[in-house]
């Protein structure tokens, strides 16, 4: 049997998870999606992704049941091509969510720091204003906020990484490193409000409290997932089962929670 003949066969024993894991590792070779992208339309017969994938995901669960009835061979393709299709939709809606994260990060940044530059430069007289502590108090609970969000963000991805693909980052390099800057800059901002604080006697930030935190991780791990399998069902011709699962989640979204004491006087504070 020759070297291309063995790949072929183990390429067939590949697993949804495994095959998409494979494209991933190949689309991340570019080092950002523009740039793969840009490769697929250069191709002199473009193959969408995806579409190739559900070809390979349905033929390896055609092999793997070669001989056995009808109903349980289709039953194993459509099995291999919801989870295939499922993971790829996850993949992409981890780098959009990413993207757009970072753009309100970005901005909220460059709010907060134009806050305390002008809060840093009163003077004596601005600074005894009754209004002064309030004014710097409620900019550095905002920014223990944003700090507690951007890593409640961080651990859903990894626990959808985890969940669904093997631990492997799904994050485009480029993108990986725009949020690890991010965090660098919102915490050092915090840390620079937090200062300014401690400085004029005002009172810093609280840290999150583990239990909302974890609270808030839960709901973004079901804003990567909940999407993803609706739109993996929905391409696969399964619209009404997409629909309650986008109903769901929007239903959970939409829900009243319960808002711990701690919750509860930070929202009389603000």
């Amino acid at each position: 049997m020759t070297a291309e003949h063995r790949l072929a066969r183990i390429e067939e024993t590949l697993s949804p998870t495994q095959l998409v894991l494979r494209w991933l590792a190949q689309a991340h070779g570019y080092g950002d999606i523009e740039s793969y992208v840009g490769s697929l339309l250069a191709a002199d017969s473009p193959v969408a992704p995806l579409d190739r994938l559900v070809r390979e995901a349905a033929h390896g669960a055609r092999t793997a049941m070669r001989g056995k009835r009808p109903e349980l061979v289709e039953a194993t393709i459509r099995s291999a091509l919801r989870e295939t299709v499922f993971r790829f939709e996850l993949v992409m809606r981890i780098n959009v969510t990413a993207h757009e994260i970072l753009e309100r990060e970005e901005l909220l940044d460059s709010l907060f720091t134009a806050q305390l530059a002008l809060l840093a430069s009163e003077d004596a007289k601005g600074r005894a204003d009754p209004t002064y502590p309030e004014r710097l108090a409620r900019v550095v609970r905002l920014l223990g906020r944003q700090v507690g969000e951007l890593a409640a963000a961080q651990q859903a991805r990894t626990t959808v990484e985890g969940r669904y693909l093997d631990g492997h980052e799904a994050l485009f390099a480029d993108v990986a490193a725009a949020w690890a800057q991010r965090v660098r800059s919102t915490k050092r901002i915090a840390d620079t409000a937090n200062r300014l604080a401690e400085l004029d006697g005002v009172s810093a930030a609280v840290q999150p409290d583990p239990e909302v935190l974890s609270r808030r991780t839960a709901e973004l791990v079901a804003d990567l997932v909940e999407p993803a399998k609706a739109e993996a069902l929905d391409k696969l011709g399964e619209g009404r089962q997409a629909l309650g699962i986008a109903a769901g989640w929007v239903r959970a979204k939409l829900a009243p929670k319960a808002i711990t004491a701690d919750e509860l006087v930070a929202g009389e504070e603000s």
